[in-house]
C-alpha cells in the first residue's frame, strides 16, 4: 500500500513540478504551528502553493518532470513552494518578512530554488529574496535607455532656450540705447 500512495505522490509532485513555473526549496526546524499557519497564509493571500514533501520523492519528480537534479537541496524537514512564473522570489521574500523576528535562528530558511529551469543552490538560494522580479528588471532597463536621451533632449533645449535668453538681452539692450 505504501508503495501505492509514494507512486501517487511522486505523479503528484511531477505535475506540480511542470506546472510551476518556479519553485522554492524551505528548509525548516523548530516550526512551531502558529508560525506554519501564519507562513501558508501569507503564500494563500500571494495566490502561492506551498507542501511539506517527502525529500526522496522530491528529488525523483525533479529529476523525471524537469531533468535537473537537486538532491543536495532537500536534506531533514523540507517543503516547496510552487509559484508560478518568477513569483518564487516573492515567496522569498514573503519568508524573510515572516522569519524576521527570529534573527539568530529563523526556525524557516531558503536552502534552494528553481526560477525559470534555473536551480538555485547554497548560498545564492539565501540571496533569492533580493533578486529583482521581471517588472523591476524592466522599469531599470527602461530607466537605462531613456537616462541618456532624457540627457540629451534637456542639453538641446538648454541650448535652444539659452539663445533666446541671449537673442532677448540683445534686444533689449538695444531697446535701451535707441529709446
Amino acid at each position: 500500500m505504501p508503495n501505492i500512495v509514494n507512486e501517487m505522490l511522486s505523479h503528484e509532485f511531477e505535475k506540480d513540478f511542470r506546472d510551476a513555473g518556479s519553485c522554492l526549496v524551505l528548509g525548516f526546524t523548530k516550526l512551531t504551528v502558529e508560525q506554519a499557519e501564519d507562513l501558508r497564509n501569507r503564500f494563500r493571500d500571494a495566490g502561492i502553493r506551498y507542501k511539506v514533501v517527502k525529500n526522496r520523492l522530491a528529488v525523483r519528480a525533479l529529476r523525471t518532470a524537469l531533468d535537473v537534479d537537486m538532491s543536495d537541496v532537500f536534506r531533514g524537514k523540507c517543503g516547496v513552494v510552487f509559484a508560478p512564473e518568477e513569483r518564487a522570489i516573492s515567496a522569498a521574500k514573503i519568508v524573510r518578512e515572516a522569519m524576521r523576528q527570529h534573527r539568530k535562528a529563523p526556525p524557516v530558511t531558503v536552502v534552494g530554488g528553481l526560477i525559470e529551469g534555473e536551480p538555485i543552490t547554497g548560498a545564492a538560494a539565501g540571496m533569492i529574496a533580493d533578486m529583482p522580479d521581471r517588472d523591476t528588471v524592466r522599469a531599470q532597463l527602461a530607466c537605462a535607455i531613456s537616462g541618456p536621451a532624457r540627457g540629451l533632449a534637456i542639453v538641446v533645449q538648454g541650448l535652444a532656450s539659452g539663445l533666446a535668453r541671449c537673442i532677448q538681452s540683445k534686444v533689449d539692450k538695444e531697446g535701451e540705447e535707441g529709446g
